[in-house]
């Protein structure tokens, strides 16, 4: 077979042009169909012009996937940024996302480094392209962005075109003219004839894939072939030209996107497949080598041709390709690919196996539904055969909320286990103490029913649990354990001291799972009871034992904790320290899952000293950051969001808000999210003149708190409360408890408004230049560093040195940080 060279006419003049523009915007689209030469074009160019290059290309739908080969991307450059991006992980969020796009920002970039995303069009993720769009917004020195792919990028592609951020080449740009075509072929030494060009014009419609077929053909037989269909020439000029030997390899390995030599001697067992794989990408241009990847890629074009014919194969063929393929993916450890190939044959015995051996470390969110199809097509006998996987999938229906199909599972794990064979008693008792910990979580929030799961489990399990981890969040993300599990009015000293008991037992199960968090219970009803001194003297016990476990969501809670004494005490200094470093040292750890966690705590202490614009803003606008809070801590993210909107004066919101609070409060219950709700919707109604709704539902709030004398909700809101409480105390209710609150609320309404007044004082002025503030206000409206120089009338390269300058002063690194700073200092 003769070798077509296509790298010349790919090259031609209009296309270098188009592509020489990469390096004057941060985002390059190459946007065409199939088979016009993207890839190749934009690989080529960047060698030839020495860029420092960052390539993906991605092979399938999956977020996960392409979320860790993007971080990978930057290891060479900066390892440190690189694992803190795969420590934040898919940036679904504002939160995640101003994280990862600061991540990227801190990176050093070599001059010209470009960082392509080619077949970008598999994902259809508008959080990724969100990602991107805020990449390129941020203008990061050096670092320039190209998109490859068949279809349009994002929804603001033409906004960010037209604001400068972004240049298109488009599919005009591949199309072969008449001349093209006509140079093209003489380069490769052939001269047409009129009607040969006119009908290889027609014919092609100026796509380069198919003008190398016909040309191919015109080499291997000297004219060109009015051909039916592109596949028909693929078949003539390519499929049949190469060995059987061949033909059965590419067969067996055209189910994969790409692979590797490894790869394809696992799949086709024969000892010359290294010969045979460079005998067809040294002869085969819709085949090609990549050596600094050490992978193998086909053609689009090629590929499709191939899938064809496998499709042809009889089943029995098809599946022994596909059961291989599973047990490849098993063996590189990338279990997902494997579940969908085991599934494509319908070897479940496999595919649960599968799951056992990764123990759904490689299960994600985004594979829910197929996770569900998987089992729901799973036979009996099989799932019986592996009560492990069985057990893993329960859990992470639990982790996915589906509570209904959570439930059946748990009810089919018990059939399985009690319809194990008398012979098997170690492995039954086993499976049935860690059933008796999967079962804690159907009766979560309730502490005497999970002690009884506890306590069988503890009598049955010989060795720690393999299924729950360790380093898991205990706490679903919330900052508070009296939170969750405070549900019963009048019992909240008897709920910590089942705490205190149960939560030794379960530890030794779990390797330390939720050590300390019966310490920061104790800890913080001690706080909610106003005995300020004994909640810090436990706290550090909290401390002491979470960190000794490396139980980061118990450290947070008494962190939190010790926040919340710090404000009492007025201590700011201390208060904004630990805000910070704490921030720094989840980052530092890796621990981005905590950030909202944290979030909530700051967003608690800012709206208590009536600052909620210094709060973050996805709780001050209400955004529960879709899948990144978890259902149980729902209700004290309402705690931190209903008081933000007290701040800001919105009552009648509040007041429309507050059913939902209520229903989210209710589910397990918690009663301090039910507290919190009655008091902010008693204020609401009494600053919109409605004084005896008012009342009635600060009533509410008393009834829950007065038999725990639990005043901290209503010390915490006593700037509000003086005139209702005054007029219940006076009808002769809850007299107690008022008079708790009236002894506690002066001397912490004090030091609240001392510490804001500070706060508020402190910030009202940036240390910035005219010049700096004039570009810093241009930014966060949204201007290209182009723009601002063109506006201002100076170099874009003094922009740049401005900014660097700005985020130094500001200890920032992202505009985006800038412009949440330059927004909260225009409403001090």
């Amino acid at each position: 077979m003769v070798k077509i060279d296509t790298r010349t006419i790919y090259m031609r003049k209009s296309i270098n042009e188009a592509l020489n523009k990469i390096w004057e915007y941060p985002l390059t689209v190459v946007e065409a169909p199939m088979g016009y030469g993207k890839t190749t074009t934009v690989k080529e160019h960047l060698k030839k012009n020495q860029a420092e290059v960052l390539w993906q290309t991605l092979l399938d739908e999956s977020i996960t996937v392409f979320w860790n080969g993007f971080c990978r991307l930057f290891r060479r450059l900066n390892p440190d940024a690189a694992a803190s991006l795969a420590g934040v992980g898919v940036p679904s969020n504002s939160v995640f996302l101003e994280e990862a796009v600061g991540i990227v920002e801190g990176i050093q970039f070599p001059a010209r480094t470009t960082l392509v995303v080619d077949d970008y069009h598999l994902l259809s993720s508008t959080d990724v392209d969100r990602f991107f769009e805020l990449l390129v917004r941020a203008e990061i020195p050096n670092l320039h962005i190209v998109i490859i792919s068949r279809s349009v990028f994002g929804e603001n592609a033409e906004e960010l075109a037209l604001k400068g951020y972004c240049w298109v080449i488009d599919k005009s740009y591949f199309v072969f003219s008449r001349d093209d075509i006509i140079e093209y072929c003489r380069l490769r030494g052939v001269i047409l004839n009129t009607e040969e060009v006119n009908f290889l014009v027609s014919y092609t419609e100026g796509w380069i894939s198919a003008v190398y077929l016909c040309l191919l053909g015109y080499l291997q037989d000297g004219r060109i072939e009015h051909q039916v269909s592109l596949y028909e020439l693929i078949e003539k000029v390519v499929y049949r030209r190469i060995s059987a030997e061949a033909r059965e390899l590419l067969l067996t390995i055209c189910i994969f996107d790409n692979f590797t030599l490894e790869q394809a001697e696992y799949m086709w067992h024969q000892e010359n497949v290294e010969t045979l794989l460079r005998q067809l990408a040294a002869n085969n241009a819709f085949i090609r080598y990549d050596q600094a990847a050490g992978t193998y890629y086909m053609h689009n074009i090629f590929t499709s041709y191939l899938r064809k014919l496998f499709n042809r194969l009889s089943l029995e063929q098809k599946k022994a390709v596909w059961n291989r393929a599973g047990k490849w993916y098993v063996n590189v450890g990338e279990c997902i690919h494997a579940l969908d190939y085991f599934y494509k044959t319908a070897d479940f015995n496999n595919l649960l196996a599968a799951i056992e051996f990764d123990k759904g470390n490689s299960i994600w969110s985004e594979h829910k539904e197929k996770l569900i199809r998987y089992f729901g097509d799973c036979p009996v006998k099989i799932k019986r055969e592996h009560v492990q996987a069985c057990l893993i999938y329960a859990i992470n229906l639990f982790s996915f909320n589906e509570m209904e199909l959570f439930a059946e599972q748990c009810e089919e794990i018990g059939r399985y286990i009690e319809a194990l064979p008398e012979e098997m008693e170690y492995e039954k008792n086993q499976l049935s103490g860690e059933f008796e910990l999967l079962c804690i979580f159907t009766k979560y929030n309730h502490i005497t029913g999970m002690y009884e799961h506890i306590q069988r489990a503890s009598c049955l399990l010989k060795r720690p649990s393999e299924f729950i981890d360790k380093n898991g969040s205990w706490t679903f993300g919330s900052p508070s354990v009296l939170y969750m599990f405070y549900r019963e009015s009048g019992q909240l000293e008897q709920e910590v001291q089942e705490m205190n008991e149960s939560i030794p037992y379960y530890c030794r199960l779990t390797d330390g799972h939720g050590l300390g968090a019966e310490s920061v219970m104790q800890a913080e009803r001690y706080y909610y009871t106003g005995d300020f001194e004994n909640a810090e003297i436990t706290l550090y016990k909290a401390l002491y034992s979470a960190r000794s476990q490396g139980q980061t969501a118990i450290e947070l809670c008494a962190l939190f904790l010790q926040l919340r004494l710090a404000v009492v005490k007025g201590e700011l200094a201390y208060v904004m320290n630990n805000l910070r470093q704490t921030r720094e040292e989840i980052k530092h750890r890796g621990l981005y899952e905590y950030l909202h966690t944290w979030d909530m705590c700051e967003g608690f202490v800012f709206t208590y000293l009536n600052m909620a614009k210094k709060a973050p803003a996805w709780i001050v606008n209400g955004d529960l950051q879709g899948q990144s809070i978890l259902f149980p801590s729902y209700a004290f993210f309402n705690i931190v969001w209903g008081k933000a909107l007290l701040n800001s004066g919105q009552y009648l919101k509040l007041i429309g808000l507050a059913e939902t609070f209520v229903d989210h409060a209710s589910v397990f219950p918690n009663l301090l999210g039910l507290v919190y709700t009655y008091i902010y919707e008693a204020v609401a109604k009494s600053k919109l003149g409605h004084q005896e709704k008012a009342r009635l539902s600060l009533e509410k709030a008393l009834a829950i708190a007065s038999p725990d004398q639990v005043v901290m909700p209503f010390v915490e809101n006593g700037e509000y409360l003086a005139a209702m409480l005054a007029e219940v105390e006076a009808g002769g209710h809850y007299l107690e408890l008022i008079s708790r609150i009236r002894g506690i609320f002066p001397s912490i309404e004090k030091n609240r408004k001392t510490m804001a007044a500070e706060l508020s004082s402190g910030g009202s002025k940036l240390p910035l230049t005219e010049r700096e503030w004039t570009i810093a206000e241009l930014i966060t409206a949204g201007m290209t560093n182009r723009a601002i120089g063109t506006k201002l009338h100076i170099a874009e390269v003094t922009v740049k040195k401005a900014l660097q300058n700005i985020f130094a002063k500001l200890g920032i690194n992202s505009r985006t940080a800038l412009a949440r700073i330059i927004i909260e200092h225009r409403t001090d």
